[in-house]
C-alpha cells in the first residue's frame, strides 16, 4: 500500500517549485500555515505531491498574483478558485505552453529553436535544472493520460538529448579529476535524467563521463576500472525495483570499495532497502551537493602534481 502511494505521489518538493514558478519555501509556508495542500510522505520524511497537488498550487499561486490573499482562497475548493479568476479573465498558464504546442504539433524545427533560445536565456544549469525538468514531467503526466502521442514524446526526448548533449560536450574538461560515470542499469531506457545529472555533475566541477543507457552492470564496473573512475550515478526510471536491487548489488560487488554509488531518478524511491554501499540521490540539489563534497574529497585524496 505504501507502494502506491508513492505512485500517485510522484513529484518532490523541488520539481513541484519548478512546476508551478512557486519557491520551496513558499510551498512549505503554504503547507504549515494555511494547509493549501497536503502532501504526502516517504518513510524518510520527504514530501511528495500528487498530480492534483501541483494543479492546485499553480491554481493558487495565480490567484495570489493577481492580488487575492492565500488565507481567504487555501479553504477554498479547487473549482472555486478556478471560477474565481474566471470572473476576472485570468488563467494559470505554464512557463512552457508554446515548446508543449510545438511538441504537440511534431514541429521538429520550432521544437529545436524555442529549447535553443532558452538553453542560450538560461545557460546550461537553468536549461537543465529548471526547465527541461519540469518540463519532462509535464509531458511524461500528457502521456499517460492520453493528451501527447508517443511520437511527440520521443521527438521532444531526440531534440533535448541533442542540446543537452552538447552542452555536456561544451562544458569545461576537468580530465585531472577522477571521473564519475553516468549510465542506467541493464533494461532502463529512459537515459534522460542521467543526461540531465551528467550536465550538472559537469557544471558542479566534476569530470562527467556520459556512458549512455542500458549499460550491463559488469560492463559499468570494467569501464570503471579502465577509467579509474571513483563514482557512479545511475538513473531509473521505469525498471522494475527487484532489477535494480539485483543490478546494484551486482555492480557494487564488482567494484572497489571506495567507488562511490548513485541512484536517482523517478523509480528509485521504490528502490528499498538500498544495498550497502549505494546512495540515493532523491533530489537533483541533493545531488547536486553530493558532487561538490566528492570533488572536494577527491581534491585531496588524488592531489594534481604540477
Amino acid at each position: 500500500m505504501n507502494q502506491t502511494r508513492r505512485l500517485e505521489a510522484p513529484f518532490a518538493v523541488g520539481v513541484v517549485a519548478r512546476l508551478t514558478g512557486l519557491s520551496v519555501h513558499v510551498l512549505r509556508s503554504w503547507e504549515r500555515r494555511y494547509g493549501a495542500v497536503q502532501p504526502q510522505r516517504t518513510p524518510r520524511g520527504s514530501r511528495r505531491y500528487t498530480e492534483a497537488d501541483v494543479a492546485r498550487l499553480r491554481l493558487l499561486g495565480t490567484a495570489v498574483d493577481n492580488g487575492h490573499a492565500i488565507s481567504a482562497l487555501a479553504p477554498l475548493s479547487d473549482a472555486s478558485i478556478s471560477a474565481l479568476l474566471e470572473q476576472h479573465g485570468h488563467a494559470p498558464e505554464l512557463p512552457y505552453a508554446e515548446v508543449l504546442d510545438a511538441i504537440a504539433q511534431l514541429d521538429a524545427r520550432e521544437v529545436e529553436r524555442l529549447l535553443a533560445f532558452q538553453l542560450f536565456a538560461r545557460g546550461p544549469r537553468g536549461f537543465a535544472r529548471d526547465f527541461v525538468l519540469p518540463l519532462f514531467t509535464e509531458i511524461g503526466a500528457r502521456w499517460e493520460s492520453g493528451r501527447l502521442s508517443i511520437a511527440a514524446e520521443h521527438l521532444a526526448t531526440f531534440v533535448v538529448g541533442n542540446l543537452l548533449g552538447g552542452a555536456l560536450r561544451a562544458a569545461p574538461v576537468r580530465e585531472q579529476r577522477p571521473p564519475i560515470l553516468f549510465s542506467t542499469p541493464t533494461g532502463e531506457q529512459h537515459e534522460f535524467g542521467s543526461l540531465v545529472a551528467a550536465l550538472v555533475a559537469a557544471i558542479a566541477g566534476a569530470n562527467a563521463v556520459y556512458l549512455g543507457a542500458d549499460l550491463p552492470a559488469r560492463e559499468v564496473a570494467r569501464a570503471a576500472a579502465q577509467l579509474n573512475a571513483r563514482g557512479i550515478a545511475l538513473g531509473v526510471v521505469a525498471l522494475d525495483p527487484a532489477d535494480s536491487v539485483a543490478y546494484l548489488h551486482t555492480l557494487r560487488g564488482d567494484l572497489d570499495r571506495s567507488v562511490d554509488v548513485w541512484i536517482g531518478g523517478a523509480a528509485a524511491q521504490r528502490i528499498e532497502p538500498l544495498p550497502a554501499g549505494v546512495a540515493l540521490a532523491d533530489e537533483l540539489d541533493q545531488f547536486e551537493d553530493s558532487i561538490r563534497d566528492f570533488t572536494n574529497r577527491a581534491a585531496v585524496e588524488h592531489p594534481v602534481h604540477p
